[in-house]
């Protein structure tokens, strides 16, 4: 067995939804390389290697990756050891352990899971701002001063 593709449509020019999975790797199974894919991508077996999407990965109990991961959605049970980049939430559930750093603007950690690396839950930094872009501030007008206290009604 190994990696293999599944449409759930009746017809191949349905859209595809954001649950349909589009591939699973099976308990058992072994892959080596590099995966590129979109939409959902279900993993319960080995992976050795570089994954990147914009889409959704799922890593089943069985799942053991070894590399880096790239992508837009992750919902890992399973074990990954490199860094992971996750462009919008993570989920780790209570059996994921994750030895590498991670970075994702969303994060939810279920009571179990394990991480041993750093987090960077940054959102997008924005870029410096040109100070030529910037409108020049006004001059200062002139210093308010108040009167004295000892001034006010010491005429008489």
């Amino acid at each position: 067995m190994g990696l293999l593709g599944k449409r759930l449509g009746k017809a191949a020019s349905e859209t595809a939804s954001s649950n349909e999975l589009n591939a699973f790797l099976g308990a058992g199974t072994e892959y080596t390389g590099r995966l590129d894919f979109v939409g959902t991508v279900r993993i319960d077996g080995a992976f050795h290697g570089e994954i990147t999407s914009d889409g959704t990965l799922v890593l089943g109990k069985e799942a053991v990756i070894e590399g880096q991961v790239k992508v837009g959605t992750l919902s890992s049970n399973g074990r990954i050891s490199g860094d992971v980049e996750v462009t919008g939430k993570a989920v780790l559930q209570r059996n994921a352990v994750l030895i590498g750093n991670l970075k994702t603007p969303a994060l939810v950690v279920e009571e179990g899971a394990v991480i041993e690396g750093g987090i960077d839950m940054a959102k997008a930094r924005p870029q410096p701002v040109e100070a030529a872009q910037h409108a020049p501030l006004p001059e200062p007008g002139p210093p308010i001063v108040s009167p004295r206290p000892e001034a006010v009604g010491a005429e008489g």
